[in-house]
């Protein structure tokens, strides 16, 4: 069992603020900051949160290399930090907040690894959605990968589209995104982005859940991975992703 206490990790989500990531005492392995990971969601969970899902990070060979990890890297997600397209999310929920547009997969069965391919992921959904992630970068100094596992992968809250698109019959790699931030054009991508198709990421999920003894769900929402450019957005400024097929969705930070 790894010597990490996760006190200040659930004590960060109840008052944001930077922290001392775990490396800045002893870098942890892989496999030790999963432990750290479950550990911090048990104990999330057994306060009165529900699992709702989970997410992929670092889908894209320059953000490993920056984080110096060589695959994805897993988080979870909870209820307490949905939101719908539109809402209004207060800044104060974060210490250092960051806005990814995404793909959101809501599943329509459950799925596990090992062994699944993108084609078999697909065919478990109910479809897909326009989702932002709003990320906190709640640890102070130099951040590594493990760090981000160990905390859950700085998931904080999601913004999910109103409407679900079927996907079985849809490239995703070639879905187009327009990113603004208050109504000025930030970038523009495709999906492509993310793992060559946010369906890859989805595959890669559940076979690295599947390998830690856990599954997808019926029901369980997937957010893939960043899709775009990372915005700041501060206090009273707004957030939109405009998917091709998938349609949009937007946030103001109060």
């Amino acid at each position: 069992m790894t010597d990490v206490a996760i006190e200040p990790l659930i004590a960060n989500r109840r008052e944001p603020r930077l922290i001392a990531p775990p490396s800045a005492q002893r870098r942890l392995s892989v496999a030790e900051a999963y432990t750290v990971q479950d550990r911090l969601r048990e104990a999330l969970l057994a306060r009165g949160e529900r699992l709702i899902g989970w997410k992929a990070g670092l889908t894209n060979a320059k953000g490993q290399a920056q984080f110096e990890v060589e695959e994805p890297v897993c988080g979870f997600l909870l209820a307490s930090g949905v939101f719908s397209s539109g809402a209004e999310i207060p800044a104060a929920r974060f210490a250092g907040l960051v806005v990814e547009a995404e793909v959101a997969f809501v599943m329509g069965r459950a799925l596990a690894g090992p062994g699944v391919t993108p084609a078999r992921a697909l065919l478990a959904v109910e479809g897909a959605l326009p989702a932002l992630e709003l990320v906190d970068f709640r640890f102070s100094g130099k951040t590594v990968g493990t760090d981000m596992i160990a905390d859950g992968v700085f998931a904080n809250a999601i913004v999910l589209g109103n409407a679900v698109t079927p996907v079985t019959h849809l490239d995703l790699a070639l879905e187009g995104l327009v990113y603004e931030l208050s109504g000025v054009i930030a970038a523009t991508n495709t999906a492509a982005e993310v793992m060559g198709s946010p369906a890859n990421s989805l595959a890669w999920l559940a076979n690295h859940l599947g390998a830690r003894g856990l599954t997808l769900r019926a029901g369980d929402v997937v957010m893939s991975g960043s899709v775009s450019a990372l915005l700041r957005p501060k206090a009273g400024d707004t957030v939109r992703a405009t998917f091709t097929r998938l349609g949009s969705v937007g946030a103001r930070i109060v």
